[in-house]
């Protein structure tokens, strides 16, 4: 079902099933002016199309989708009969979590086994969350994590049906919750986000167990120094995309390190385009796979390390893109003539 231009600028849905409710609820029994019932199919892209990205942590009834479940019988059955209106928890773990734990759980038992895309903040002890959803482990797919004044980490390493991870991190609690948190992953996980962490060091890398990170494919990280990408390669030897952003200090291991699963690379450093920093990273990576790279704010291009990278590779370079870089005109041309998909991007 798509929505048309004239949709625009209309009340939310949900704001008009609420006037629908309020009707229902003054309406008297046998009275021309209930609401006519609906095809099953006709209610069920309704509520698919109300359902928001971001539903509310404490479940209420004015919104979506517990508000279909207060208009009528129909509408009550049609809802609880749609399993995959209730994959979309957001849990919120204070010192209210007590209080709001058994609508949690059916909110979670009207999943009925369907992959969960859960959002789960972290204030307080975290061991009644974890209980929660001890249950419906197996079935959370996809799960952003956000600690704020925490204690103790959430560990992952038994949510095998885990495949996407979003980390965010705010405000109190050491680092070391967050570190203990990531430090070993399911096997099944294979994106993982946590570019909102912390400057991420290589010396801060000793916390992720020699396995730990070894099955993701896509991954989205803040650093701080260069010495932390090929430590980020070795961990993850299936790597397919890497975002790279952070403080880009030289590089100063100089040992060679090749990865032949990287496809698609970005880099978004500190630097302005006028800095002639070398930060030599160029000098230690073969990438034979890389298909994609995509360098921000990292200064003066190094032409001749980076040519000397592309020849050592022998990769198949099909886009190159460049945002606050500085670059000759011959580099330019030069890039254009080599590689299919040549881009400047401008801020």
């Amino acid at each position: 079902m798509q929505t048309s231009d004239s949709n625009v600028g209309s009340p939310p849905i949900s704001a008009s099933i609420f006037e629908l409710q309020q009707h229902s609820n003054t309406s008297s029994v046998g009275s021309s002016s209930r609401i006519p019932p609906l095809p099953v199919e006709i209610l069920s892209e309704i509520f698919l199309h109300s359902m928001s990205d971001d539903l509310p942590f404490f479940p209420t009834q004015r919104l979506a989708p517990l508000i279909f479940t207060r208009i009528c019988r129909q509408w009550r059955e049609v809802a609880l009969g749609l399993p995959w209106l209730w994959t979309q928890p957001r849990l919120i773990a204070d010192d209210g979590f007590r209080e709001r734990v058994s609508a949690y759980d059916l909110w979670l038992k009207r999943s009925r086994g369907c992959p969960l895309s859960l959002k789960l903040e972290c204030y307080t002890d975290l061991s009644e969350a974890r209980s929660l959803l001890q249950p419906y482990i197996q079935q959370i797919s996809s799960l952003e994590l956000t600690f704020w004044y925490c204690r103790d980490p959430f560990i992952l390493e038994d949510f095998h049906g885990l495949k996407e991870l979003v980390v965010h991190k705010y405000r109190g609690g050491p680092e070391q919750i967050t570190d203990r948190s990531i430090s070993k992953l399911p096997v099944n996980l294979h994106k993982m986000d946590i570019s909102d962490l912390q400057w991420i060091s290589c010396r801060r890398l000793d916390f992720v167990a020699d396995s730990g990170w070894a099955h993701l494919t896509h991954l989205e990280i803040n650093v701080h120094g260069l010495d932390a990408f090929p430590r980020i390669l070795r961990l993850c030897p299936n790597l397919s995309f890497l975002m790279l952003h952070g403080i880009f200090h030289p590089i100063k291991n100089q040992e060679p390190i090749t990865h032949t699963n990287l496809q698609r690379l970005h880099m978004c450093g500190d630097m302005y385009p006028t800095s002639s920093r070398n930060l030599g990273l160029f000098k230690v990576l073969t990438l034979p796979n890389l298909r994609g790279l995509q360098a921000a704010h990292m200064g003066r291009w190094p032409q001749e390390e980076f040519q000397a990278f592309l020849t050592r590779s022998k990769c198949s370079l099909e886009r190159l893109a460049f945002c606050e870089v500085s670059l000759t005109v011959q580099q330019r041309e030069e890039y254009a003539a080599l590689v299919p998909c040549f881009e400047i991007i401008k801020i």
